[in-house]
């Protein structure tokens, strides 16, 4: 059978179709589609798997509860409006929330704090967007030890600011670091003056404690303090100065007006006999006048003289010169030290050095040191040297003791030699190397030190040729200078198959041949003799201190 299709022929094609659980029951050809009226799904056959495969997926719609829009295929997706979640499912029929994969979610900010884009951008806010980062939304342990929250969330400086340094902001030559007036140090309270510092003044402290700017008293003469401190205020003497310049702590008798607080020991002393009120007190005017004594010298009266006077007729003639009166007590009585490589007797009576003494105690001899020396030549243990009185620099000798010998001769120690400086009493350690009780044992060291640190070292002499050595600290703040002078080397073997009885003397030290401080010890060919001069003719090491 045929069927004839014209030019106007209207074809109508339907694919297969029925219910979803029908499709499910048959395997479509491939390429063969099927409808599934329940779920208006299409579906298209491979020859293998049943009902075919799904041509396309569905937006769902919106639910609080995903599940409720089930039954779904694999591949479909719906919307969560109470989280604003997206989910796909991945299995099953979505009936389970097992079955859904969250995909994607809408993001929005709790509170001002944040902004989010119509991008999905998110970013802190500012103020001029109406919110920005609050104090609550910060956290002590963000702050350091220097900044806080107070009760109200906001940040604030903590009670200790605890930094290393603080600068200006700004580098300009102008610009400076400000400071309040009141400042607390060390528990004392400071408060400082408001004013700037006039010419060539200092800090100091009012009677009450507070800072203010003061004005040292500038010394034009050469009055001696120590004859100063002697003379007391309110003394009038006569005083030729062609320049009418006043030794510093005295005044010119003329009248002046001068201030309390700056000579309260004058004022004292004379309050307002010769004038003055309130905060200023005058000096007595001797300008063009002569003193003559008075037991009440503040109701004294004022005598003119005349050319001539009394019934001899005498003239009556007069030098001129200025009178001054000291107003300023408590002048301190200098006091002499005398220091360094020096000593010095007062009345024959030896004083330590930096002790201070006033310069009129008596008889005063000051002289060099006497030089002295201190020798440590045995092994004691514990020994010390202390820097002498007026002493501060010492030349040592340091030498470790040599090498026993045995069937070869023993080595020398170094010797070294140099200078230490210090302050008098100050205390080093010493220890004095022993030589070894064994046959060809090297010697033991001598050194220096201070305070557990190394400052010299002999290190002993060696046996079979090598050098004895030694060290100095150049580290070391007591180190001024020295030299390590090697010790000799040994080696010179004896045999008694060739030579019977033989023996040798050890290497020489810087103190001399085989029994001086860090001589080696002789060889021997086993005869009771030579093992003496391997032995019993060595001595301990030497440390010698000298100083002048």
């Amino acid at each position: 059978m045929a069927i004839e299709i014209l030019e106007n022929t209207l074809l109508k094609l339907l694919v297969r179709r029925g219910t979803n659980a029908d499709r499910k029951e048959i395997t479509l050809e491939s390429g063969e589609l099927g409808y599934a009226t329940d779920t208006e799904r299409l579906f298209v056959g491979d020859g293998t798997a049943a009902g075919g495969v799904l041509v396309g997926n569905k937006y769902k719609g919106a639910a609080g509860d995903v599940t409720s829009l089930s039954p779904v295929e694999v591949g479909d997706y719906v919307y969560d409006n109470d989280d604003n979640v997206l989910y796909v499912c991945t299995t099953n029929d979505g009936s389970s929330q097992g079955d859904w994969l969250a995909v994607a979610n809408s993001l929005s900010a709790v509170d001002t704090t944040l902004i989010i884009d119509n991008k999905s951008r998110g970013r802190v806010s500012k103020t001029s967007d109406g919110g920005g980062l609050s104090a609550g939304n910060i956290s002590n342990s963000a702050l350091g030890g220097s900044l806080q929250l107070d009760t109200s969330d906001k940040v604030s400086l903590s009670g200790g600011i605890s930094v290393d340094a603080i600068y200006r902001r700004s580098t300009g030559t102008t610009d400076y670091l400000s400071l309040p007036s009141k400042l607390k140090i060390s528990e004392i309270n400071y408060t400082f003056p408001g004013s700037s510092p006039p010419a060539d003044s200092f800090l100091g402290a009012d009677a009450t404690g507070s800072l203010n700017w003061g004005v040292p008293g500038l010394v034009t003469s050469g009055v001696a303090p120590t004859t100063a401190a002697l003379i007391p205020v309110g003394t009038i003497v006569p005083y030729a100065s062609a320049a009418a310049t006043v030794a510093y702590g005295w005044l010119p008798c003329d009248g002046r007006s001068v201030a309390k607080t700056q000579y309260p020991d004058l004022y004292d002393i004379i309050n307002y006999t010769y004038g003055g009120a309130g905060a200023n007190f005058n000096v007595p005017n001797l300008t063009n006048k002569a003193v003559y004594g008075s037991s009440d010298p503040a109701g004294s009266t004022l005598y003119g003289l005349s050319a001539s006077a009394g019934s001899t007729g005498a003239s009556i003639s007069a030098f001129g010169t200025m009178f001054i009166i000291k107003a300023i007590g408590g002048i301190t009585s200098p006091t002499l030290t005398v220091t360094k490589n020096l000593s010095c007797t007062v009345n024959n009576l030896l004083r330590k050095t930096d002790v201070e003494f006033n310069p009129l105690s008596g008889d005063i001899v000051i002289e060099s040191v006497q030089p002295g020396m201190e020798v440590f030549d045995k092994n004691v243990g514990g020994a010390s040297f202390t820097f002498p009185s007026s002493i501060h620099y010492v030349k040592y000798f340091v030498t470790g003791a040599g090498a026993q010998g045995g069937n070869i001769t023993g080595g020398a120690a170094a010797t070294v030699i140099g200078y230490l400086s210090a302050w008098p009493g100050a205390v080093f350690d010493i220890t004095v190397g022993s030589p070894s009780v064994n046959k060809g044992g090297l010697g033991g060291l001598s050194r220096i030190s201070k305070d557990g640190n190394l400052i010299v070292q002999s290190n002993g002499g060696l046996v079979g040729g090598g050098l004895g050595d030694g060290s100095i600290s150049t580290a070391s703040l007591h180190t001024v200078g020295g030299y390590v002078l090697s010790g000799a080397g040994g080696g010179i073997p004896t045999s008694s198959d060739k030579i019977p009885f033989a023996q040798a003397d050890g290497a020489a030290s810087y103190w001399g041949g085989m029994g001086a401080p860090g001589a080696g010890g002789g060889s021997e060919a086993g005869d009771a003799w030579g093992i003496q001069r391997g032995a019993n003719y060595l001595r301990d090491g030497i440390i010698m201190f000298e100083w002048s």
